[in-house]
Formats: C-alpha cells, sequence, structure tokens
C-alpha cells in the first residue's frame, strides 16, 4: 500500500498547512472487511500452495532419480554414468528456474499479486478521495502503511466511512470510531490515542530438503496490497 499512501499523505499539499483538516484511515481495517479482497488473498493462496505442489513433486523425482543412480552407480559404464549425471544435473537446474520464475522479483507471484491487488487499491484510493471531498479533509494519513503514527485520535478515523462507500452491506465493528458521530476533522496539535498497525503477507510453504529456498515479496495487503 506504499503507493496509495504517498497518493493519500500529499492529496491536501497544495493548501497551507494552517488551513488543513486532517484525519486518517485505517487500509486495513477496509480492505479485511472487502469480500474482492478477501476472495484475491485465497486465490494467492490457491495458486501458491498449486505451485510449492509442483515444485516439490519435481524434487522427490529427482532425489529419488539421484538416489537410485548413487546405489546402481558401480554396476554402470563410465559412459552411462556420465550421461545420467548430466541428466540429473539439468533436471536440477529447471528446478531452480522454475523456482525464480514463480517466486523470483519479477515472478508469477508478483505479477499475480498486482493483477489481483490493483484494482482494489485503485478502488480504495478513489473512496478515500470522495470521502475526504465531502468532509473537506486536507490531508489524509494511512493507519495501516509504513507510516509511524505514535497516536491517532478515533473521531478523526473515516475508515468506516470509506468502507461502507466500498461496500454498503459490510457488518461494522462497534468498536471501530465513525467519523460520522465526530463531528469536524482536527488540526495539527490534538491529542490522540496509541494505535496498532497489522501487516499480511502471503508466503509459500518451504519446500522440503534439497530445494532452493522459495523468494517471495513482503506485503501487506496485498502483499499485498502491502
Amino acid at each position: 500500500m506504499k503507493n496509495l499512501t504517498l497518493f493519500i499523505l500529499f492529496f491536501g499539499l497544495a493548501l497551507p498547512l494552517s488551513a488543513q483538516r486532517f484525519c486518517y484511515v485505517d487500509t486495513d481495517y477496509i480492505l479485511e472487511n472487502l469480500p474482492q479482497y478477501n476472495q484475491a488473498q485465497q486465490r494467492l493462496k490457491t495458486q501458491t500452495e498449486q505451485w510449492n505442489q509442483e515444485i516439490q513433486n519435481r524434487q522427490e523425482a529427482v532425489n529419488k532419480r539421484q538416489a537410485d543412480f548413487l546405489n546402481e552407480k558401480v554396476l554402470l559404464t563410465e559412459e552411462q554414468i556420465k550421461k545420467e549425471q548430466e541428466e540429473i544435473n539439468k533436471e536440477i537446474g529447471e528446478i531452480k528456474q522454475l523456482q525464480e520464475q514463480r517466486y523470483g522479483q519479477d515472478g508469477d507471484l508478483i505479477k499475480l499479486r498486482k493483477a489481483l491487488v490493483k484494482p482494489i487499491q485503485d478502488q480504495v484510493f478513489i473512496a478515500v478521495k470522495d470521502v475526504a471531498d465531502k468532509k473537506n479533509y486536507g490531508f489524509v494519513f494511512d493507519k495501516g502503511s509504513d507510516l509511524i503514527m505514535i497516536y491517532t485520535d478515533p473521531k478523526f478515523d473515516i475508515s468506516r466511512d470509506v468502507l461502507l462507500q466500498l461496500n454498503p452491506n459490510a457488518v461494522l465493528d462497534n468498536k471501530k470510531s465513525n467519523s460520522n458521530n465526530s463531528g469536524s476533522g482536527s488540526k495539527t496539535g490534538s491529542k490522540p490515542t496509541p494505535s496498532k498497525t497489522s501487516k499480511s503477507n502471503t508466503k509459500p510453504a518451504p519446500a522440503k530438503k534439497g530445494t532452493t529456498p522459495q523468494r517471495t515479496t513482503t506485503g501487506n495487503k496485498n502483499n499485498s496490497l502491502k
């Protein structure tokens, strides 16, 4: 959600700071209550499990072939030994390439996450902007981002407003502050309450002994988004 955070953070920079009203959103809370986001996360999980199983099956097959080769090596000619070893090495190399293809920096997992999560990020940003425009907020901070918010006052939390705009049928958490009940926004110097930031990430399951560690990228929801 880094890019989304930057958009939100600098939303009102065109006006003098002293004239700005500010609020914040918890994008983790919003995303967790969006069915389309949960569906995207489930699809990422399912696909990752399938890729892991594919790699694991190939690794187990090559491990067995290598073990059989070592047991029968004394019965083979020098030419047969060389040929079999080359084929085993080739298969090991292909498994490493497959791991890189799935979980590398520009791998299939990154591309799939971007394809599934980016449209949802765009929807959240548009909803935040709409709510901020309606309530005349100049700055909107993201509580669910890497931005460190030492204190937050729940009465300036517009997360529920944004969530309801995205999902009118959402079941709201009664503990979540609703800015509609708090009146106007805040200016610099308000006394807030401590906040926590949560992260989520989809990671592939570790491969069995003998495989090259799989690499994934860290995110937030969304992974994702984060």
